[in-house]
């Protein structure tokens, strides 16, 4: 038998506080979309994001380029913007202690008093970049190594999305959730059918739970696909498609819905019809906010994906539900990890990942 989790993994301050230092601060993490992150603040706009103790600031060119850095002015370390979000004035930022200036590239342009300073060069004070990609609208960042390359970092999970053309998609809308369990439970709950019959019985109507298989098994992209009923033509409160299939779907794919977990903070599940990203922020030890996008093929409104996002914020709520309960449970001192079936295999490809990388 193989057994989960012990405890400690879900409750513990200190294995909390690791798992920032050796997950968060080390993985690809998933911060936003970018439509999300910038609306309403127009071309050379700032972004501020918070990863445990790290403070960085998105700042978007006028080209919409988007560019991560540690929010630290290189002269004192002072903080250099505290809103969460903004336009640039002059498309710079200023440090509000001793006026030093940045370029939306990072470049350090001014430096008030310092002409005079033996051997001082701007160009060796610029902004500490961190390591960011644009992956089809999602804002990926890097905090530990700036030459990071997600496209061979991300190869296997670009290669599945690869049909989908997530490129040519846009975000429809989005529903946001606060939910009070570990951010692993979430996880593992997303990566098992077992619990379909019992939790989510309109679901389990649409898919079948005996129905699912994995196609990546090993490491930080774990899921597959799950076979649709022979009566539903995707997820959606009638079993309709809310469009048309996809154009590089086969007719494979089109009669298939997959749910691919990407460690540490991201969850993919294409459709025939849409494309379907969580994104995962883990808050403390016992809560975890999560963002549900939904994104489909331009011109796509709001009313006509109602039907997919009705029922998935359904299953949604059913799944915080039974994570809360267990997050509950987890925190009892008499709680020991139990064996897990043969219907969870990915929570065990999990935990192998997560021992590995919490023990590098």
């Amino acid at each position: 038998m193989i057994f989960g989790l012990e405890r400690k993994h879900f409750v513990d301050p200190a294995t909390w506080e690791k798992e920032v230092d050796r997950i968060f601060s080390k993985s690809w993490n998933c911060v936003g979309r970018r439509e999300s992150l910038f609306d309403h603040c127009g071309a050379n706009a700032f972004r501020r994001i918070q990863i445990g103790d790290n403070d960085i600031i998105l700042l978007q060119q006028e080209s919409g380029q988007v560019d991560a850095f540690h929010n630290v002015c290189r002269h004192r370390g002072t903080r250099l913007v505290s809103e969460e979000s903004g336009s640039l004035k002059n498309a710079c930022v200023t440090c509000p202690y001793h006026a030093w200036t940045y370029r939306c590239d990072g470049k350090l342009i001014g430096a008030p008093n310092m002409k005079d300073v033996e051997s001082f060069d701007p160009s060796d004070f610029g902004l500490k970049r961190v390591g960011c990609h644009d992956w089809c609208g999602f804002i990926m960042i890097n905090l530990c190594d700036v030459t990071a390359d997600f496209v061979t970092d991300f190869a296997p999970i670009i290669q599945q999305m690869q049909a989908w053309q997530m490129d040519q998609l846009e975000l429809v809308t989005t529903v946001e959730y606060e939910v009070n369990a570990n951010w692993k439970l979430i996880f593992q709950n997303y990566s098992e059918c077992y619990h379909c019959p019992t939790v989510h019985p309109a679901l389990n109507r649409l898919t079948p739970y005996r129905g699912a298989t994995n196609d990546l098994e090993e490491g930080a992209f774990l899921g597959g696909p799950m076979q649709l009923s022979d009566s539903s033509e995707t997820i959606s409160t009638d079993g309709k498609r809310i469009g048309e299939i996809l154009p590089g779907l086969n007719e494979n794919q089109a009669r298939l819905v997959y749910y691919y977990t990407l460690f540490p903070t991201m969850f993919l599940s294409p459709h025939p019809d849409y494309v379907m990203a969580h994104e995962i922020h883990p808050r403390s030890p016992g809560r975890t906010q999560v963002l549900c996008h939904f994104l489909s093929k331009p011109k796509t409104s709001t009313e006509q994906i109602q039907r997919a996002v009705t029922q998935w914020d359904q299953v949604n709520r059913e799944d915080w539900e039974v994570c809360e309960l267990t997050q509950l449970g987890v925190q009892s001192p008499s709680y020991t990890p139990g064996p897990y079936s043969h219907l969870e295999p990915m929570l065990i490809a999990f935990d192998q990942h997560y021992r590995r990388v919490m023990s590098d």
